[in-house]
């Protein structure tokens, strides 16, 4: 496992789950796709170590630098990585729709319960009908996960008509769609 160390708080995680910080002309930038060479620090996506580094003493010294600067200001570092999940988000629905491992629509999802299709991930708008959503949770076996989108706004991300529902067959880009959906998701309600 690829394991790295926030430079805030300390805790370990995948570093696919942290967000990469790397010095670039002079100035410290998040690098969103962790493609960037160079030395880097990651933190994780929780407002206290993204809010954290800003202040943290332990930062820039890791670069060799004492007083270095950021490209992004803290007061707009929140708005940055929400703004870059979104993109992911819409990145990864036309991925995942493209390698057909993501399905919408609640009669094609239970026509392919009823063929044992294995799911990973079940999402739905905030305003899906209960009913719905109960029926695909039992077919699927899945306990659904809501949206911060309305069945308009996902239908958005989509082509247009609406969407109530969708799920992921498994996959490295619903990994990736569920992590972005999910990071999204808290950021919307407040939790990060």
């Amino acid at each position: 496992m690829n394991e790295r160390t926030c430079v805030f708080c300390g805790g370990k995680d995948s570093k696919k789950n942290l967000l990469r910080w790397v010095m670039f002309r002079d100035k410290l930038l998040p690098d969103w796709t962790q493609k960037t060479e160079g030395r880097s620090v990651y933190t994780h996506f929780d407002k206290k170590c993204l809010c954290g580094i800003y202040g943290s003493k332990k930062v820039f010294p890791q670069f060799g630098v004492q007083n270095g600067s950021f490209g992004i200001p803290e007061t707009e570092i929140l708005d940055f990585v929400k703004k870059q999940a979104e993109k992911s988000v819409s990145y990864y629905i036309a991925l995942c729709r493209k390698s057909r491992v993501l399905l919408k629509g609640q009669n094609l999802i239970s026509e392919e319960a009823d063929q044992k299709t294995v799911f990973s991930a079940l999402f739905f708008a905030n305003d899906a009908s209960v009913k719905t959503i109960a029926e695909l949770e039992k077919k699927t076996g899945l306990k659904g996960t809501p949206t911060n989108f309305s069945k308009r706004e996902l239908g958005k991300k989509f082509d247009g008509r609406e969407v109530a529902v969708f799920v992921l067959k498994p996959s490295q880009q619903s990994e990736k769609l569920m992590f972005y959906m999910n990071l999204l998701n808290n950021f919307t309600s407040g939790d990060i």
